[in-house]
């Protein structure tokens, strides 16, 4: 009788599932089953936290879409409009944007002048191919989105991550939503390609003539969906949380057939005026997480993320707007590729796993290179598997890469193939190398690890001899 009792009982346990696709790098993807089988169904609910660029989908939604206004002047600003958008929260006493500023509204108002009056719909037919043949337009694409970098190096990148939701200003959700849905199908439905906006060195301005180089591409790989639907069939429930627009990241979702799997999606949110148009100020008060409807659409959630959900504010979001839903509890399992991610992939102690997807470029002074290296050195000279790690007190760090040429996949190797290059890259270079090596050398523990080289130390203080790390300050390994 007790054998019969334990037989129904057997019977009535839920199947795992698991991943079937073969392109993922063989360790990832026993470590992912792993993940599976051990977590799975589990007896409380649980999570799992995703980033969207460059994790989720291969290359940057935001971006691309950045790239797409320019190519396509999709506004909905006036000049005047315009110059205050690109000139909000930066430190305009330092002079440093100056140029930047005149630059980019100068060349602007031709346009408009000239073609407009723009709107979020973007040019289209005669009207588009008089506008690329101005030299004005290739001074805008250069300028506005080299400012971009030059904010970057200048300023938090808090300020510089609102700046670029700050494109939008003018639009209603309605508008970005539809706009996003566009850039996001012709995006993911051709080739990622290089392309450079080269200013004329016949234009008067206080910059002078500007080179830029960006890619145009983006989409979600097969295995991604393999992996949000089998994480759902286990019975852990998959977030979002990245640094993108919320509108943006949302019809992503969609439009790359991940909602039937996604619980909810914490972004970067941005106020509205009386008339419900996004404007250049961040949203702190009412930024919401939005939850996936059954069959489609989405629902502003009551808890607020009360931050940018980007760097440490991840970890805040995570802890204000979903763990309140899970008893309090921080997830079981994240995803990233980047420093923006390094935070909320290292600091909860309820993590047992964290897949990091190789951009092949991210060097020791970037979260993600100093993550890949973590990832190998615990498959490698620690002996870790998912089970190992675990018992050890550590969080199981694997590492994935993937081909950015042509239509964009993962590889069955932790290395990648980076856009414009045939050979593969496992990290970004000899630095990564070296403080990999030194790891070694000094039998370091993963603690220790990521304590200390994540902190930005100058080359005349390091012991490797340059400079590496990436945050100010840190909380702490598992310190949540």
């Amino acid at each position: 009788m007790i054998l019969l009792i334990a037989a129904a009982v057997a019977s009535c346990a839920p199947k795992t599932a698991h991943l079937q696709h073969q392109d993922w790098a063989p360790d990832v993807l026993a470590g992912l089953n792993d993940f599976m089988d051990m977590y799975g169904h589990p007896k409380a609910p649980a999570y799992a936290v995703f980033d969207f660029d460059n994790t989720t989908a291969i290359f940057d939604i935001e971006e691309n879409q950045m790239n797409w206004q320019l190519e396509n002047m999709a506004f909905e600003m006036d000049p005047n409009r315009l110059r205050e958008a690109i000139s909000t929260d930066l430190d305009l006493a330092s002079g440093v944007y100056d140029g930047w500023i005149a630059d980019v509204s100068a060349a602007y108002t031709h346009l408009w002048n000239e073609y407009g009056p723009f709107t979020w719909r973007g040019l289209e037919g005669e009207a588009l191919e008089a506008v690329r043949k101005d030299p004005m337009w290739q001074e805008l694409g250069g300028k506005m989105y080299s400012m971009y970098e030059v904010i970057y190096a200048h300023e938090s990148p808090t300020i510089c991550y609102n700046w670029t939701k700050f494109w939008a200003t003018g639009m209603t959700d309605t508008q970005l939503d539809s706009l996003s849905v566009k850039t996001h199908t012709i995006c993911s439905s051709q080739p990622t390609v290089a392309k450079t906006w080269k200013g004329s060195p016949d234009i008067k301005s206080a910059i002078g003539p500007v080179e830029f180089g960006y890619e145009i591409g983006t989409g979600v790989t097969d295995n991604l969906r393999e992996l949000w639907k089998t994480l759902r069939d286990n019975g852990i429930d998959v977030w979002v949380c990245s640094a993108s627009g919320t509108r943006q990241v949302l019809m992503a979702v969609d439009v790359f057939g991940l909602h039937d799997y996604c619980t909810g999606v914490l972004a970067m949110t941005v106020a509205h005026d009386e008339q419900g148009r996004l404007t250049n100020r961040y949203d702190y008060e009412t930024g919401h997480a939005f939850l996936a409807l059954p069959g489609g659409g989405w629902q502003e959630d009551t808890l607020a993320t009360k931050c940018q959900t980007c760097g440490p504010g991840k970890v805040t979001s995570i802890m204000n707007a979903i763990a309140p839903k899970y008893g309090g509890r921080g997830p079981v399992a994240c995803f990233m590729d980047s420093t923006g991610d390094f935070n909320f992939c290292t600091e909860f102690s309820s993590l047992k796993a964290v897949l990091c997807f190789n951009r092949g470029n991210r060097k020791v002074t970037d979260g993600g290179g100093l993550i890949a290296e973590v990832a190998i050195y615990e498959r490698d000279v620690l002996g870790y598997d998912l089970k190992k790690a675990n018992e050890a007190g550590d969080i199981f760090y694997m590492l994935q890469g993937r081909d950015d040429n042509g239509m964009r996949s993962l590889r069955p190797s932790n290395s990648t193939v980076v856009l414009g290059e045939t050979e593969e890259r496992l990290f970004a270079n000899e630095n990564n190398y070296a403080q990999y090596q030194y790891f070694v050398d000094n039998k370091m523990s993963v603690r220790d690890i990521l304590e200390k080289f994540c902190i930005k130390t100058p080359a005349e203080d390091s012991p490797l001899g340059f400079k590496y790390g990436f945050l100010n300050s840190y909380d702490g390994y598992r310190s949540k």
